[in-house]
């Protein structure tokens, strides 16, 4: 940390020479862009026309693959969201797409996609939904339906059950891990290494038979 904060002083110190290290970082490592103006939203709300940036960031999802929009607020990014979903949908990236949002915004969140995409197939989750006698049907419903989209809250994703299966196959996988790492740190006799993923996989191992209860 204090070879970081002493780069970063020396870096600011000099206007100069700041000026041309960020020249030099932009046009060898920050000079990827995306133009979305080739592309064409079947569908659409025709009534809603998308502005340039939101073009190029709907491009960039679609060929970059994870994305962050780091617009500023009210630069679109519901609608950036929204199009780029139904477009990696209709191209065939994707079936089945789940937008995780605050628990607050589901019902905002599935009116903003019906603005731009009126036709679209929705599901989206009620407080009601994620009950005890409810959730088993809700989940039912996101499996056995063709939506669009499937609008969920934070908390209410949270309630959503892991297969015992799946949360076997996690575990085993992290604990192979840690075994490939004791086993390096054992022949490089790094025995506080040893140690400590020792005690990581001892833990992990806990926690999956404490889940499988």
């Amino acid at each position: 940390n204090n070879i970081c904060d002493a780069f970063r002083q020396w870096l600011f110190k000099d206007a100069d020479r700041s000026e041309d290290i960020m020249a030099y970082y932009n046009r060898h490592f920050n000079n990827i862009r995306h133009d979305g103006s080739y592309l064409t939203f079947h569908g659409m709300n025709p009534a809603i026309e998308l502005k340039k940036h939101q073009r190029d960031a709907i491009a960039r999802i679609l060929l970059g693959g994870n994305t962050l929009l780091a617009h500023a607020v009210g630069a679109g990014k519901t609608f950036e969201m929204v199009a780029s979903l139904m477009e990696s949908k209709r191209i065939g990236l994707s079936q089945k797409a789940m937008i995780v949002v605050p628990n607050h915004l589901t019902e905002q969140f599935g009116q903003e996609f019906l603005r731009l995409y009126p036709s679209a197939k929705l599901l989206v989750a009620t407080k009601n939904d994620m009950k005890d006698e409810k959730r088993v049907e809700f989940c039912a419903k996101i499996a056995s339906n063709t939506w669009d989209a499937v609008i969920i809250g934070t908390s209410q994703l949270e309630r959503i059950p892991v297969s015992l299966e799946r949360q076997e196959n996690f575990f085993n996988n992290q604990i192979e891990i840690l075994k490939s790492a004791i086993k390096s740190a054992k022949e490089s006799s790094d025995r506080w290494t040893v140690k400590q993923l020792a005690s990581m996989q001892k833990q992990l191992e806990k926690s999956f038979f404490k889940n499988a209860k």
